[in-house]
């Protein structure tokens, strides 16, 4: 899975220009943490009296959290009068405030690469670009944001959280894959849909057990035929949201 299948593409971005007031209240009424920084210029080829949107390209120039405008309060509060503090603060620029977001992702860069990047750097979002001849020199084009949450929405849809159905454990003894096999044929067999397989250790560096997410409510079937090939295993059953063990 890469960037691109995953990211946020339908973005509220601000100029350098904008005011701090401005863009505490694009956070406020859209309920973000981070505002993309960007300017407009003119897709190659575009004609000089053009200025519809799609003929433009937004080059990122930096990054605006809630966290750097609290920052421009908190200064502000040191460095006035209250009777002067809304006005210090609500005036100040963007540009001297954002920072330069220097930590960058590309459509295809893989999904694992950037979830790493997030965590190590303990970042909230990565914007997203591509680079692009611009006049006449590589300009950094903003094509989306990969936030935490985008991460975490990728997860739930790969594991079939928003799909009827169950998840299913299979118990691999020493990180032996041949009970997920043959639980896999099993399925097949039966005719009972896997919407999702994950195999990751959680410890150490092989996995102990198998999650597989299937489209069915009814197990019953496939679970005697576990029974009868005794391959061990755990399942949530959805109607009481409790774990049982064979």
């Amino acid at each position: 899975m890469i960037v691109k299948d995953i990211m946020t593409t339908k973005l509220v971005t601000i100029k350098g220009d904008d005011t701090l007031s401005h863009a505490a209240n694009l956070l406020r009424q859209y309920q973000f943490h981070h505002l993309p920084v960007v300017r407009s210029v003119k897709k190659p080829g575009a004609q000089p009296s053009d200025y519809r949107e799609q003929n433009t390209l937004p080059l990122l120039e930096g990054l605006l959290t809630s966290q750097d405008i609290d920052l421009a309060v908190a200064l502000a509060k040191q460095d006035s009068s209250s009777a002067l503090l809304h006005q210090l603060w609500q005036e100040k620029r963007v540009k001297e405030v954002m920072h330069r977001a220097t930590i960058r992702v590309t459509p295809t860069t893989n999904v694992a690469a950037a979830a790493q990047i997030l965590v190590e750097r303990g970042l909230n979002c990565l914007p997203v670009v591509e680079y692009e001849n611009v006049e006449d020199e590589a300009q950094t084009v903003l094509v989306g944001l990969l936030t935490r949450s985008d991460l975490l929405m990728a997860l739930a849809r790969s594991m079939g959280a928003f799909e009827p159905g169950m998840e299913l454990t299979i118990i691999l003894p020493f990180g032996d894959l041949t009970p997920l096999a043959r639980v896999l044929l099993l399925a097949k067999e039966l005719h009972v849909q896997v919407r999702s397989v994950m195999a990751a250790p959680l410890e150490g560096s092989v996995p102990q057990v198998a999650t597989l997410r299937l489209g069915t409510i009814n197990p019953s079937p496939l679970l005697v035929r576990l029974q009868e090939a005794n391959i061990a295993y755990t399942y949530a059953d959805p109607l009481t949201e409790g774990q049982s063990h064979a």
